[in-house]
């Protein structure tokens, strides 16, 4: 909560502990992420006057009024003594670094980096003042000016957390995905709570993922990659059917697209759609014989349809194209079976020869039907058959052919003694690496292949699905170190939820919040639950909740702004919409939503700028649509017959519907009130 900020900063080039609360950043926030507020020490130096002793007297007593003002939280009275103090003597750092504050602890972000860039000028190693300059120049939708602040503080001190947050924040802003990956690698670093660093780094991986795969959707949205990627997301969100609609689509752009029939074949086989999970299974093979995904597919489906034999001669297939890539399939199968089904399964299975691809086969089962250490007997017995493979192999075969062979670390190492590699070889190496699991290799390789091309448009694809093998295993690290901690509870809700089921979503938030009563990003959470299911009374109960612990939770704000305009209570939305916007000014959700509510109380001319603001993330059509009302109240007929225009081309746009869907995007009635 934005109280007294405890004042200034310490001694030039010394640092003070910031502390900041950063909404999650794939809902009511376009950038990844924003500090609230950072805690600062007071300047320890009396300023040093060289002015006559009545000017040094008033001096002093403006500093001290404004330092004291600071204290109780007073912060317009604090610009105005510092302001004086400025006055008498231009030269004063100190006064020059206090107002910068002082202007940032009262919201006026423009006018704070205003006096701390030029503070900084004077003394670039100033810690605190770098910092929270860059701060606030990216809340002020600017993170080209915030970068070299945030920098250079990282040169200051390499340890700050809040520097690398809003550091990694101006790389999303900027389409570096490498960079702020890398600064959330190191966010987790510095983070002594590992759980905690492991929760983090899984929520930020699979926000890198989602935003890679929402700009690759918009750059390539006529191609077969553009459905490709919605489909993917909307596998992730259990939605099937929809799913296998983009893969179809893709399918009828480019149908020899290597793995789009294995995609539409997993939304079947998940769909309960056996048959024509077959289908696209085997036309993926036609194409390929060597896919392994495909003939695990198709194991997967056999098995489901009671046929453990076929499935055997399925995954023996797959042992025979690479073994060391069936050894990473863990996860087999991603389908569901009973532990009855199972357990008959290996009893079929007992009359046929050993072999490595029984053995992975079995122990899948075995675990399945809750016998674990029949499980690790097979699985144990499966590594006894790779090793003898990989003894075999390492005598024998060409480099060269080690890529067509699918011999993946053989592949991989010809490729990274390779010199000047190009965006070819670099994205066959990526995906090699992410075949091997190897993904934080496989992602910093694929996000270098540059420049707005088909390969860079695969690129980006296997980029983002390594992002979402990152945060997997984030989250596996997580519940391996802390089965029952409320990170795991809060975990298991966000998975219920992204899965449409809100009843297992509510429960698993209430066992977290019965550990963490007071948290309220717990509250927050469970409010946009609710306000998802049109539950409004428990929505602004539990968002009341978060912000009685936590005033600046800007998305708690943009959340009750939202229920309130979805209800027509647009006088009740506006105090909370006009605060997050004070908090957090780029906040685009914030704009639209006040600018709908000011279009439907009769302010259209205060509605135009906030309307503007928001309409190059405008989704559905629905700012435009409310841009038109505005100006055609205020009788500006061609802007708003170009507004009308932009708004019915967003309606036509199924792409877009389906990118604000996946991403979140409210959508509000557009008619006008």
């Amino acid at each position: 909560m934005l109280a007294n900020p405890a004042v200034v900063l310490k001694e030039a080039g010394r640092s003070s502990r910031n502390f900041c609360s950063a909404p999650r950043p794939r809902r009511c926030a376009v950038s990844a992420s924003t500090c609230a507020f950072i805690i600062f020490a007071l300047w320890s130096i009396i300023p040093r006057l060289a002015i006559c002793q009545t000017s040094e007297e008033q001096v002093s007593l403006h500093f001290r009024a404004g330092q004291e003002a600071l204290r109780q939280g007073q912060f317009v009275r604090a610009t105005e003594e510092f302001k004086k103090v400025l006055a008498l003597d231009p030269t004063l750092l100190e006064a020059e670094v206090n107002l910068g504050l002082a202007y940032h602890s009262a919201f006026e972000y423009e006018r704070a980096v205003r006096h701390l860039s030029r503070a900084l000028q004077q003394r670039p190693n100033l810690l605190g003042a770098s910092v929270i300059a860059g701060m606030d120049y990216l809340r002020l939708g600017s993170p080209e000016k915030a970068l070299p602040y945030l920098q250079r503080a990282l040169k200051l001190d390499p340890s700050n957390p809040e520097a690398r947050q809003a550091l990694a924040s101006v790389y999303l802003a900027q389409e570096n995905f490498r960079g702020a990956a890398e600064e959330y690698r190191q966010l987790g670093v510095l983070n002594p709570d590992k759980a905690e660093a492991w929760f983090k780094l899984g929520h930020q991986y699979l926000d890198l993922s989602a935003r890679l795969a929402y700009r690759a959707a918009h750059l390539y949205r006529e191609s077969a990659w553009g459905h490709r990627f919605l489909g993917d997301l909307l596998f992730q969100r259990s939605r099937w059917d929809e799913a296998a609609q983009k893969y179809r689509k893709a399918l009828t752009i480019e149908p020899r697209q290597v793995g789009l029939h294995t995609s539409l074949g997993h939304a079947y086989l998940h769909a309960g759609k056996l048959e024509q999970a077959e289908t696209e299974f085997h036309l993926e093979l036609q194409l390929d014989s060597s896919n392994e995904l495909a003939w695990l597919g198709l194991a997967e489906e056999q098995l489901a349809d009671s046929r453990p034999s076929a499935a055997l001669e399925s995954v023996t297939k797959a042992w025979e194209i690479s073994p060391e890539f069936l050894a990473l399939q863990r996860e087999f199968p991603t389908v569901e079976l009973s532990r009855d089904a199972a357990k008959d399964s290996v009893i079929s299975l007992q009359a046929f020869p050993e072999g490595a691809a029984k053995h992975f086969l079995v122990a899948a089962l075995y675990s399945i039907a809750g016998d674990n250490g029949h499980a690790q007997e097979q699985w144990k017995a499966f590594q006894t058959g790779l090793l003898a493979w990989q003894g075999v192999a390492h005598g024998t075969g060409s480099n060269q052919d080690a890529c067509r062979s699918h011999r993946y670390s053989a592949c991989a190492h010809l490729l990274q003694v390779q010199k000047n590699m190009t965006d070819l070889q670099r994205l066959l190496l990526g995906k090699t690496q992410f075949a091997l699991g190897q993904y934080d290799s496989a992602a910093d390789v694929l996000a270098q292949v540059r420049g707005v091309t088909k390969e860079n448009a695969e690129a980006s694809y296997w980029l983002s699905r390594t992002y979402q093998a990152l945060g997997t295993e984030a989250y596996t690290r997580l519940e391996e170190s802390l089965p029952d901690s409320w990170r795991i509870h809060q975990l298991r809700a966000e998975g219920y939820a992204l899965r449409q089921d809100s009843d297992d979503a509510v429960k698993e938030f209430r066992l977290a919040l019965q550990m963490r009563p007071e948290n309220p990003e717990l509250h927050e959470a469970l409010g946009e639950l609710y306000l998802g299911n049109h539950s409004d009374a428990d929505a602004e109960k539990e968002l009341e909740s978060a912000l009685a612990t936590d005033a600046s939770r800007t998305h708690a704000l943009c959340l009750l702004g939202r229920l309130h305009v979805q209800n027509h209570e647009n006088e009740k939305a506006i105090p909370y919409l006009k605060k997050a916007l004070t908090l957090q000014p780029d906040l685009a959700e914030a704009s639209s939503l006040l600018g709908t509510a000011y279009v439907r109380l009769g302010q259209f001319a205060d509605a135009i700028p906030k309307l503007q603001k928001a309409a190059l993330l405008d989704h559905y059509g629905n700012v435009h649509y409310q841009l038109y009302i505005a100006y055609r109240k205020l009788g500006q007929a061609e802007l708003a017959q170009k507004a009308l225009a932009w708004s019915q081309e967003l309606r036509r746009g199924s792409l877009e519907r389906d990118q604000a869907l996946i991403m979140g995007g409210p959508e509000v009635d557009s008619e006008p009130q």
